[in-house]
């Protein structure tokens, strides 16, 4: 209870997520950003776990939630969500979810793959992505998954948009940066994966409180669901 307490006196919303799992919610999330090879030993231990003890979420399953209100499942359902589009995701943490079976949800900023391999370690600083010392694992300066590696992903995983390039979205931005980072990079991933992208997530995770101009975009854009650092809401 002390350690409770605490976490709560650091970040209010640590009491509203204990709430959520002791009302026992259908789905819970796991988000992951690193995936260095060095760790793929932990990854496997923890894919393992959550084959044996969840179900793992699908876009119809969500679907069918939102539409019901049941979960059909004996078990919760269970997203890996991977965040920010690096090499790694693919190379490593991708590739452990295939081998259970298991759905990982993919969050990328759209924009981040058309970076020229040789300006992407550049661009991550000003765009609030963290290397955390990925360029170590390769001989190259690529830290970004390519198209055809997401493509790759898309046929087994769900990919969603984590804006167009990683940026904070605020109501005192010009109207064409907001399009940009909410329509325009939609787009973009859904004409070079060829598939549907129903997800969005604001950097850092905020909840559905941006402007209404930003909340009109989503809708817009044709989101059917935000997802935040406490929820899975339906877009209004």
């Amino acid at each position: 209870m002390g350690e409770l307490l605490d976490a709560v006196c650091r970040d209010k919303r640590t009491l509203e997520m204990a709430r959520y799992l002791l009302n026992g919610s259908y789905i819970r999330v796991v988000n992951y950003h690193v995936t260095r090879p060095g760790d793929l030993p932990r990854f496997r231990r923890e894919v393992a776990a959550f084959a044996q003890h969840f179900t793992p979420v699908t876009m119809a399953d969500l679907d069918r939630f939102f539409a019901t209100r049941v979960w059909p499942y004996d078990k919760p359902g269970l997203i890996p969500a991977v965040f920010e589009g690096w090499r790694t995701h693919y190379d490593v943490y991708a590739k452990v979810l295939d081998e259970y079976g298991f759905t990982g949800w993919f969050y990328v900023p759209a924009f981040f793959p058309d970076v020229p391999v040789e300006e992407q370690i550049a661009f991550c600083k000003p765009h609030g992505l963290r290397l955390h010392g990925h360029w170590e694992d390769y001989s190259d300066p690529r830290c970004c998954m390519t198209w055809e590696e997401l493509r790759r992903i898309s046929e087994k995983h769900v990919i969603c948009c984590h804006t167009g390039s990683h940026s904070c979205i605020t109501e005192n931005q010009e109207e064409a940066v907001q399009r940009r980072e909410i329509v325009d990079s939609k787009r973009r991933l859904e004409e070079q994966l060829g598939v549907e992208v129903p997800v969005f997530c604001w950097r850092a995770g905020d909840e559905y409180a941006h402007s209404r101009f930003a909340h009109k975009m989503l809708a817009e854009a044709g989101y059917r669901y935000l997802v935040s650092n406490l929820k899975l809401e339906k877009i209004r």
